[in-house]
């Protein structure tokens, strides 16, 4: 056991977990604990951040108690979190006034909707498409609740470091500055006009930091990294530095690296990856990313478990191959993206639908559902590559992390639709590692992570089945005859 180690928290929507590193990037330790869940009624999605603030603080404490009974010492940390959740609490005592709006509310919808075509200049200036998801009209919400100046609104990494700063310290990290359409990418600043936009008072913003820096110091152990949750999974993911990164947790997201440049592609997220100051110049250096997330793939890969279907993951794998190996072809097109129906029919309020030949069992089901899941992800490559973000030979490659890549069944699915070389990785946790890393390279005064991931995979999967990509152009299809209402009768429609 080394003596020095470096701790990494991603504080998820579903989960906090933690994992400890030694001085070579070697994981020693993990540790994960419960988060409360997420209120969700119609676009108002809700949760309770003094929660998820002790599920963090439960994180240092279980690390800290584990590197003292192996007499070694944490010699830094640092905090990845779920992105664009704002809240409001108290300056005196810290406590929230009101939940956590989290990622997943589009309550804003009616703010974005009165910009009109002005949402395109908005996006330029962002680097961001002009959707509800984002902070700057949750944050127009809550400032207007709540007038008083001694009350902070901010986003949750503001909160929890405020809480662990001893309410010291009211600042915001820059990836997350950068996904609150208050931001703008070329200047790295607040944008005033923005703040007109959104009639947010930016004298109440928190000011912006670096992404590695010194913030706090928590139960002894420095917090010098904080970072947006899927920027660190870019930061700790294993593998060649030029793949792309697919993370199939509660939301999957696609992510290619542009290093120092930003390039905007529209549709697209560009975003800060990291930043940090320049210790002889003291510039602010940054680099840069370019994703594509689907929010609702986790929810739909339980719609089996939630249906009593099958109990756990390996169940769900189990059945995929059972209904692949008695009908390869399929007997079964789902299409899932967990909206009520709500006609007339449109892509924003496309009801779940399973189309099933007489002879389909639960598991084709199963499978459909999983295929599903697949062909969200196929498209999100396919959007990548037609923005010239992914080309047809170099840069082939994409590296899988999170709990979804646990599904065999499902890589080998979008390796064979997409035509590309899918690796998983050996950590699911690529979040965490990435926080601890980023810890690391600071306390160490290294240049980057790369030289921390270099992980054989733990299994390649290539492209095999043509069948498969038959099966996508069947989805394409029950997606369209959706979109326009013209469905057989023998169609399951989710009540």
């Amino acid at each position: 056991m080394t003596d020095s180690l470096y701790l990494g928290i991603d504080q998820g929507s579903s989960s906090t977990k933690g994992v400890l590193i030694d001085v070579s990037g070697g994981s020693v330790a993990d540790f994960s604990v419960a988060v409360p869940p997420r209120v969700e009624v119609e676009r108002t999605v809700e949760q309770d951040a003094e929660g998820l603030l002790a599920s963090v603080v439960e994180v240092f404490l279980k690390a800290k108690q584990w590197a003292s009974e192996r007499d070694a010492k944490i010699v830094a940390a640092g905090l990845a979190v779920q992105r664009s959740g704002v809240l409001a609490w108290r300056a005196s005592d810290g406590v929230p006034l009101h939940p956590m709006i989290t990622w997943a509310d589009t309550r804003t919808f009616p703010i974005i909707q009165s910009f009109g075509t002005y949402a395109e200049r908005i996006s330029d200036v962002t680097g961001l498409p002009t959707i509800p998801n984002f902070a700057a009209g949750k944050i127009h919400l809550l400032q207007r609740k709540f007038l008083e100046p001694s009350v902070k609104v901010g986003t949750l990494e503001s909160f929890i470091l405020y809480r662990l700063s001893g309410r010291q310290l009211f600042v915001t990290e820059e990836t997350m500055a950068a996904r609150t359409m208050l931001y703008s990418i070329a200047s790295g600043t607040w944008s005033e006009q923005l703040c007109r936009d959104f009639k947010v008072d930016s004298a109440r913003l928190a000011p912006i930091r670096p992404s590695l820096t010194p913030y706090a110091n928590f139960e002894g152990i420095p917090l010098v990294a904080l970072l947006g949750d899927q920027q660190a999974a870019v930061l700790g993911r294993p593998g060649e530095s030029g793949y792309a990164l697919l993370n199939l947790g509660t939301i999957a997201s696609l992510i290619v690296e542009t290093g120092e440049r930003i390039v905007q592609k529209m549709g697209l997220m560009t975003s800060v990856l990291f930043s940090r100051e320049d210790p002889q110049s003291k510039e602010i250096l940054k680099n840069f990313m370019v994703e594509t997330t689907s929010a609702i793939t986790g929810t739909v890969l339980m719609e089996p478990l939630r249906r009593g279907w099958c109990r756990d993951a390996s169940e769900l794998q189990e059945l995929c191959s059972q209904s692949y190996n008695q009908h390869p072809v399929g007997v079964a097109t789902a299409y899932f993206v967990n909206h009520r129906a709500s006609p007339p029919w449109h892509p924003q309020r496309t009801p779940n639908a399973i189309f099933c030949r007489p002879e389909a069992a639960v598991a084709d089901r199963v499978r459909a559902i999983v295929e599903n899941v697949g062909n969200l992800i196929v498209r999100m490559i396919e959007e990548f590559q037609d923005k010239g973000l992914l080309g047809p030979d170099d840069n082939n490659e994409i590296v899988v992390t999170g709990g979804g890549s646990e599904l065999d069944y499902l890589l080998q699915y979008i390796s064979d639709v997409s035509g590309r070389v899918l690796h998983r990785m050996p950590t699911r946790e690529a979040t965490a590692r990435g926080a601890a890393l980023a810890a690391l390279i600071y306390a160490e005064k290294r240049a980057s992570t790369r030289e921390f991931t270099k992980e054989p995979p733990r299994k390649s999967y290539q492209p095999g089945s043509s069948e498969r990509r038959r099966r996508y152009v069947m989805w394409q299809k029950l997606e369209h005859d959706l979109f326009h209402a013209r469905l057989p009768s023998t169609v399951e429609i989710e009540p």
